[in-house]
């Protein structure tokens, strides 16, 4: 089996779904990831092998920030010359990596692919839809028939949350898959197993953590009330800072000496910062774009079993309104900080909950899919 992944971020980038759901794929499956074009990062144009998975750098965008960019793209005809170029780097990079031909699975995540899949012949195209794409911040207008016509066309669709299921229907797609995300089980409960990190030894207790990316979604504004309300606590922020954000962050930590900003760490030693942490934070702004959002960071807590404390960004969140704290408002927000530290949580019930959420459950489900896909694609021959 020859799956070829359409990706909107670089294999390299931090452990995100698609990573995991292609690495638990059955063993036997190659897989070719074609990455984005980033400014900045190392751009692989020539293909690199990471096991059975071969990546390479495709220069096809998630969005545009650059007026520039957006001024060209918006021209009608440049976009149908950029798409012809793009049809034969892709037939140029299918040859020489031995992904040509009809029998491969076409696995999408990023839209802008959507005026070429139609022309490249494939088994079954699945499109993983794991954010609302027109979201984001400098989309394009016309974006929009981009991802109608891919919502259009492909075989099999999968949604991350109930939002998102919605979305797709009323976008065109007819039967609607959801598939959460998960969580790397055994990983995150092995490194909070393995003890608490050094440098966060000796930080004044309680500590209240977050565990992600540092990006234009995160609420600066709660973290400094929560800094505010818990003055004998240590805030603690493990994980990387968005560029632009950079000043905004560094102005939060000259305010709040009690807010520790540790920087990016291994992803396989996340779950022992974790673990020392006595209440998880998923401090988030609630935007329309959350209410889509199914966050990864809420199973890798989970798993290693501590108080989750996150914003109710969606109806679905309240199924598990029993293993985790829900606010649906700042003020609400630090209460419930208060109650998680108070009273901490069902560790029994929130670790089940993770395990049953793991990446190869959630692997295993996109493979039928996948398979079963097939099935009706040669019925249908």
């Amino acid at each position: 089996m020859k799956i070829v992944c359409f990706s909107e971020i670089q294999w390299h980038y931090l452990r995100t779904r698609k990573q995991q759901i292609l690495t638990r794929f059955p063993r036997d499956w190659e897989i070719l990831f074609l990455s984005t074009v980033v400014q900045g990062k190392r751009n692989n144009f020539l293909p690199k092998r990471d096991g059975r998975v071969v990546h390479v750098c495709i220069p096809i965008f998630k969005n545009f920030p650059q007026a520039a960019i957006r001024a060209m793209f918006s021209i009608p005809l440049f976009r149908f010359l950029w798409n012809v170029v793009m049809y034969l780097w892709l037939n140029v990079v299918f040859i020489v990596t031995g992904f040509a031909g009809h029998r491969r699975i076409f696995y999408v995540s990023n839209i802008y692919y959507a005026a070429v899949l139609g022309h490249l012949s494939r088994s079954v195209m699945l499109y993983d839809c794991n954010d609302d794409p027109l979201g984001f911040e400098n989309t394009p207008a016309w974006a929009s028939g981009y991802f109608e016509r891919l919502v259009r066309e492909a075989d099999i669709t999968v949604a991350v949350s109930g939002g998102l299921v919605d979305l797709l229907k009323k976008t065109g797609a007819g039967a609607v898959q959801r598939v959460a995300n998960g969580v790397d089980y055994d990983l995150f409960s092995e490194a909070a197993a393995a003890g608490v990190p050094d440098e966060l030894r000796n930080l004044a207790k309680p500590v209240i953590g977050y565990v992600g990316a540092i990006a234009h979604w995160f609420d600066f504004g709660l973290i400094g009330r929560l800094a505010c309300d818990f003055p004998e606590a240590s805030l603690v922020l493990v994980g990387p800072v968005y560029r632009n954000l950079e000043g905004e962050l560094g102005n939060l930590l000259e305010r709040h000496r009690n807010i520790h900003h540790l920087g990016s760490r291994p992803y396989g030693q996340l779950g022992g910062y974790i673990a020392a942490m006595d209440v998880c934070l998923i401090p988030l702004k609630v935007t329309e774009l959350r209410r889509m959002a199914d966050p990864n960071k809420l199973y890798e807590y989970a798993a290693a079993g501590k108080p989750i404390v996150t914003m109710k960004y969606s109806e679905d969140m309240e199924a598990m309104a029993d293993i985790i704290y829900l606010a649906e408002s700042a003020d609400g927000f630090v209460e419930k900080v208060r109650i998680a530290l108070e009273r901490g949580v069902d560790r029994q019930k929130l670790v089940a909950f993770a395990r049953e959420s793991s990446w190869q459950v959630r692997a295993d489900a996109m493979a039928d899919l996948i398979l079963n896909g097939l099935g009706k694609e040669r019925e249908r021959s």
